[in-house]
């Protein structure tokens, strides 16, 4: 039983059947290996300066599909500037960012938005507008809406509630929770499946409550099991250990660690960076890495 499809003994018993059905997984299992290769989310030597500050210093990342990647570091590291950068919201003045495979700068904006979207911090919206309308801002198909995938989106995002009230009169935790809503309805909206498709999150937990920030990270943590890569800044480290498979540890402007929990979370490394004694060790009930101070 070779890897080629050239045997067609599979026609003819159950061994030449159970040949290809190995041969095929097989060569889905390449097939899958090679997609993920080329479909991630990539910045190479960025450099960004703003009146003259230089805001982001030769930083290089990757946020694979699949993945959730935290963006991590003290107040002023970069963080948001360089999830803007990976967004196409912000052109680098160096270096290079690339979205499977395809220059970011080659891309359209309607394009772009239908394998991205971008959850920003305090998002203001001047019109009355209902949380319902708000969420379907990020319908991007032409076509006819489908209300069941835009009822799936915010029953796990648990604001169907919410839906004819009008969005200013929320509260800053609920206004997160629609935002994070229409981000994710832009993603199912667009043709295609979830995989190559990216979410980047600028602190989409701080106006919540510890139920809300865990219900929250947790479908975030579903999304990227369906494959979507995500990019989440996170200032708190012990949802970072809990929901992020990789992490980028920023300061200054410059990436000091990255890689999975285990590499990044050294106390040594944190104490420096966040200029106070931190600890961090494993919870034998939690089986996680923890930090306190």
């Amino acid at each position: 039983c070779g890897f080629g499809f050239e045997d067609n003994n599979y026609s003819r018993g159950t061994t030449g059947k159970s040949c290809y059905q190995r041969n095929r997984r097989a060569f889905l299992f390449v097939f899958d290996l090679a997609f993920e290769t080329f479909m991630n989310l990539e910045c190479s030597n960025v450099v960004f300066t703003v009146a003259k500050k230089q805001l982001l210093t030769d930083v290089s990342a990757v946020i694979n599909g699949g993945l959730v990647t935290a963006l991590i570091g003290p107040n002023g590291a970069g963080k948001s500037t360089l999830l803007k950068v990976l967004a196409g919201e912000l052109e680098p003045e160096a270096g290079d960012v690339q979205i499977n495979n395809q220059s970011m700068q080659s891309l359209k904006i309607r394009d772009l938005a239908s394998i991205r979207s971008v959850m920003t911090q305090g998002s203001q919206i001047v019109f009355e507008f209902t949380v319902k309308e708000v969420v379907l801002f990020g319908w991007l198909n032409e076509q006819e809406i489908l209300w069941d995938v835009f009822e799936a989106v915010v029953k796990s995002v648990a604001i169907d509630n919410l839906l004819e009230q009008k969005f200013n009169t929320l509260s800053g935790g609920e206004q997160q929770r629609v935002q994070f809503a229409r981000a994710v309805l832009q993603l199912h909206s667009s043709r295609g499946g979830l995989r190559g498709k990216y979410m980047l999150l600028d602190e989409p937990t701080s106006s919540l409550d510890i139920a809300n920030a865990l219900h929250l990270l947790s479908v975030v943590k579903r999304l990227a099991r369906d494959g979507i890569g995500v990019a989440v800044v996170l200032h708190d480290l012990n949802m970072a250990a809990r929901f992020a498979d990789r992490v980028i540890l920023l300061n200054d402007g410059k990436v000091i660690r990255k890689g999975s929990i285990e590499q990044v979370f050294r106390e040594d490394v944190f104490t420096e960076v966040y200029g106070t004694k931190i600890f961090v060790e494993r919870h034998k009930l939690l089986d996680r890495l923890v930090v306190h101070s």
